[in-house]
């Protein structure tokens, strides 16, 4: 019964993110005034990268928790489970965890900077919260619901930087080929500054990958191997 639970819960979070995607594709029209550029529209942005992430991480959740009820014990339910970790401990939490902190607190200096006070007309205020809120409670609940191993520091790690690096490349080419800045403090920023700003925020996303790594074990996961149980697995 828990294991089905599980497997509920990952399905309800396909269609949770899924209606995220749905919603912010129909506010389009609205939200352009407030982009420095139309070009890539939403794939400019963090947030839209975060919610993409948590809507393939529950995607493969609900594809791994079929594997696992078919072919329970095999090396594809294995190894299934142990790309789910992965994904989970290299990129959706820290990035996830990443979007929610920054996002408040640039929020509770200067809301204007992130979130002018004027879209509150047409951007409904539990799309906010479903973007920059409840994706942590959501992923500390994943974890708790579910028992992850993290995989070895090494790899996970390697995969944060990889994902940072990525988009890092992105609002550079965005910045310097295309003239879009994405968020215009960086544009104002100069040399040693914005070496300093990257560094300090590649620290500070690789720091969440280790509190990631503590709050999963404190909620029972560990580190190295597959998951305690199979998803689909009963337990008495």
């Amino acid at each position: 019964m828990a294991s089905a639970l599980v497997s509920i819960f990952h399905f309800m979070l396909v269609w949770h993110y899924s209606y995220q995607v749905f919603q912010y594709k129909l506010l389009e029209p609205s939200l352009r005034p407030f982009r420095p550029s139309q070009w890539a529209a939403e794939w400019k942005f963090l947030t839209f990268w975060s919610l993409i992430l948590q809507l393939v991480y529950f995607s493969w959740c609900v594809i791994s928790d079929l594997i696992a009820a078919s072919a329970e014990g095999s090396s594809i339910a294995k190894a299934a489970t142990r790309f789910r970790d992965w994904l989970l401990a290299a990129a959706v939490f820290p990035i996830g965890t990443l979007v929610v902190t920054t996002f408040w607190l640039i929020y509770a200096i200067d809301r204007e900077l992130i979130f002018p006070e004027k879209m509150d007309r047409f951007f409904p205020a539990w799309l906010n919260h479903a973007l920059h809120t409840f994706v942590l409670p959501l992923l500390l609940l994943e974890m708790f619901l579910d028992k992850h191993k993290y995989p070895s520091r090494t790899s996970g790690m390697l995969g944060t930087i990889s994902f940072g690096l990525a988009y890092l490349i992105w609002l550079m080419y965005l910045g310097f080929a295309q003239n879009i800045w994405v968020y215009p403090f960086l544009e104002v920023l100069e040399g040693p500054y914005f070496v300093l700003f990257f560094a300090v925020t590649t620290t500070f996303v690789l720091l969440l990958y280790y509190i990631g790594e503590k709050v999963n074990n404190l909620l029972g996961g560990g580190k190295g191997s597959e998951s305690r149980h199979s998803p689909m697995q009963k337990i008495d």
